[in-house]
């Protein structure tokens, strides 16, 4: 199966790599936003200490750290915590949510002061949470960490970050019902925590529910810091909305502010590509693409460029492009797939032929890659193929009925008379699996039962050649080959 690259992309710039409880920093941060609001009933230490001697120790430590010397780090900390005799557990707190928010490697020091810290303290819920996020990244331990948030919630009900912990570890376990439960706690805390918010939406986005996704991410928004950031994050989910031109203005107002945001110069592009607005698109993704090299680009990227190069009439460029992507990632199924659709438009069937039996040497075929595939070789003029092709979708779903209109159509062109009556059969089996709704197949009846009428009129079979054009003639009153049919037989 291919990755949905575009998707994939686009939700990047929403919630990762930042998504997911491992993603946040002491204070829960997403790339530097706050976390606590300032209606928040929830006041970090570090506030709290920040004029505090031993507070300004912890500072220096925090810095250290975040420079990657844990030993220059470590010093600080000793002092900090002799300077308050090892009995201050709001000091230890600070000390270990100092490490869990520098992401340090080594978390064990972490562990090892807030356990001191909430046994001195325990109505500490922040160093109940710090200690569950030190579990978690440390040892990927979930159930540990989880206990803590509990523990966290006894201690302080109203502890937003508490609330939006569980929800993170239970979304990141696809436990929808609790995940929303704690994320509704969280906001119940504090109604103005906008992380929980950021969270709601990126839930319902696992969820297939976008347009909730965009209501939840819209209220991040106006509640966050308004930076191209958060209003890229909005744009995102907008455009997985299919909420395109609300999308566009968010982009150009990002890139005003941002010129060189890679996402939105990405999404300006694929914007224009799914509006059919081809003279822009085209404009769009060439200056993406001379913008930002390949380390910057995905897949997806080099569909969009393709199909902007193929609707300005650039189909060689299209293949020219789709095949240097292919030589920096050669093993990636999705270029073979662009590459067989486009050498099907430029009517190139042999190298449609080839390029899909490379993507299928990677990527084991699907229904819709093997009804291409077929296509391909009809298009050849290699009908038996084609024919053994489709076989395989109806062997595997019996019930498809379009497997047997391929196969169908197939052997027609492999009996172009209908003497053999080769695609008899297949027709048959198309009518009687889409008997149950002729309005949604018409187009596609009126084909089969005109094929069965002629058959019959060829075998004199004035009965059945009726029966068969009387029923086209019902689903098209106007089909000329129904009506000259049936006036045949007369």
């Amino acid at each position: 199966m291919i990755k949905n690259w575009k998707k994939y992309g686009v939700l990047a710039v929403a919630f990762l790599p930042t998504a997911g409880v491992l993603a946040y920093g002491v204070d829960g941060q997403r790339s530097g936003e706050f976390e606590n609001s300032a209606s928040s009933a929830y006041v970090s230490y570090s506030a709290l200490l920040q004029d505090s001697p031993a507070m300004a120790l912890v500072k220096q430590g925090k810095a250290a750290l975040q420079k990657g010397n844990a030993a220059e780090a470590q010093q600080f900390f000793d002092k900090a915590l002799a300077m308050t005799k090892n009995k201050d557990a709001s000091v230890m707190a600070s000390i270990g949510e100092a490490y869990v928010d520098a992401e340090a490697k080594d978390l064990s020091p972490a562990i090892k002061v807030l356990e001191e810290a909430v046994k001195r303290d325990p109505k500490n819920a922040s160093a109940y949470v710090a200690l569950g996020d030190a579990y978690l990244k440390q040892d990927k331990d979930g159930g540990k960490a989880l206990s803590n948030y509990d523990k966290a919630i006894a201690a302080n009900p109203k502890f937003a970050k508490a609330h939006l912990r569980r929800g993170q570890l239970y979304g990141q376990s696809r436990n929808f019902t609790a995940a929303k439960e704690s994320l509704d706690a969280a906001i119940a805390a504090d109604a103005n925590y906008a992380p929980a918010y950021l969270e709601f939406a990126e839930l319902y986005y696992r969820a297939d529910q976008l347009p909730k996704s965009a209501e939840y991410i819209k209220k991040y928004v106006s509640m966050a810091e308004n930076t191209p950031e958060t209003r890229a994050k909005y744009a995102s989910i907008l455009y997985l909305t299919k909420d395109f031109p609300t999308a566009l203005a968010e982009v150009e107002n990002v890139l005003k502010a941002d010129p060189n945001n890679i996402a939105m110069n990405r999404l300006r592009g694929y914007i224009y590509v799914d509006t059919k607005q081809d003279e822009k698109a085209l404009e769009a993704m060439t200056a993406y693409f001379s913008k930002f090299d390949e380390t910057k680009r995905i897949p997806s990227d080099y569909e969009y460029y393709a199909n902007a190069l193929v609707a300005n009439n650039k189909n060689q460029e299209a293949v020219e492009l789709i095949m240097k992507a292919k030589q920096v990632d050669p093993k990636n199924p999705l270029y073979d797939d662009l590459l067989a659709k486009q050498y099907t438009k430029l009517k190139d069937y042999g190298k449609a032929i080839e390029s899909y039996k490379a993507k299928f040497s990677t990527a084991p075929p699907s229904n819709t890659d093997l009804f291409y595939f077929g296509q391909a070789h009809e298009l050849n003029n290699q009908f038996q193929t084609a024919d053994s092709i489709y076989a395989i979708i109806t062997t595997k779903n019996p019930n498809y009925a379009y497997g047997h209109f391929w196969r169908a159509r197939a052997n027609a062109y492999l009996d172009p008379e209908s003497t053999q009556g080769l695609a008899k059969p297949h027709y048959e089996k198309f009518i009687e699996l889409t008997a149950g709704d002729k309005e949604k197949y018409k187009k596609d009846l009126v084909i089969a039962n005109n094929y069965l009428g002629y058959y019959y009129y060829q075998k004199k079979d004035k009965a059945n050649a009726t029966k068969y054009w009387q029923e086209a003639q019902a689903l098209d009153p106007t089909n000329a080959d129904a009506i000259n049919g049936l006036k045949a037989l007369k």
